[in-house]
């Protein structure tokens, strides 16, 4: 069976293409030990890692009146665009690789524009992104498919032709909601279970090879899908 043909790759930043979490865990659970409570591990699993910003408040701050939320919300704006991160392994590797190749690329996630933009450029790959999704751009974020049916559509792409790498499960969900297909990133068992197609612990255990229609991407040696040239036919 050949591997199916997509139109274009749709990133997610934060563990996919670099490492912030203990940044991102530490910002939140300061902020909840400031109004007096402790951040559960379930907490962090299924209301912080991935989502935005604004549903990990409405979930985990819910006890507090609409100025408190406020307040919340603000100084994770004033901390978040300079959280420290490490790149993933393969990550600006493999997105120079697609770009160079003349994939489309699209970047799809709840960090701030200015965050991205300082992330992009320090690992080299700010200008292999065709479009952008960041933070306050749809009314609903992860998991509401909402950012990956405007990358998709900034990308001149239906979602059901992009192929999506996302790290959390409620990234996943966001992506399969849209009708996207997702390659989930990292050991988390929920990824599958929230409907990723395939996993792969790193972005360095994805191989490609040039092919017939494109790019042939492949998980130990085996060819899973091809990312089209842009302008090439379908």
């Amino acid at each position: 069976m050949s591997a199916p043909l997509f139109d274009s790759a749709l990133f997610d930043l934060d563990g996919v293409l670099i490492d912030t979490q203990d940044a991102i865990v530490a910002l939140w659970r300061d902020l909840a030990a400031g109004h007096g409570f402790e951040l559960s591990g379930h907490d962090v699993d299924s209301h912080v890692l991935g989502c935005s910003p604004e549903h990990t408040v409405r979930a985990v701050f819910g006890g507090l009146d609409d100025g408190g939320r406020e307040r919340v919300l603000a100084a994770v704006r004033a901390a978040e665009p300079e959280l420290a991160f490490k790149p993933v392994a393969g990550a600006a590797e493999l997105v120079t690789a697609l770009r160079a190749a003349g994939v489309r690329l699209g970047l799809v996630t709840g960090a701030s524009a200015y965050r991205a933009g300082r992330v992009l450029a320090e690992l080299g790959v700010r200008d292999a992104f065709g479009a952008w999704v960041t933070w306050g751009e749809v009314e609903h974020g992860k998991p509401a498919p909402d950012c990956y049916e405007l990358g998709a559509r900034r990308l001149g792409c239906v979602p059901a032709r992009c192929l999506v790498f996302e790290d959390a499960p409620s990234g996943v969900t966001a992506a399969v909601s849209a009708g996207a297909v997702c390659v989930g990133v990292g050991a988390d068992p929920r990824l599958a279970a929230s409907g990723a197609v395939w996993t792969v612990p790193d972005l360095a255990a994805v191989g490609t090879r040039p092919g017939d229609q494109g790019v042939v991407l492949a998980l130990s040696a085996v060819p899973v899908a091809v990312l089209r040239r842009e302008g090439a036919g379908a």
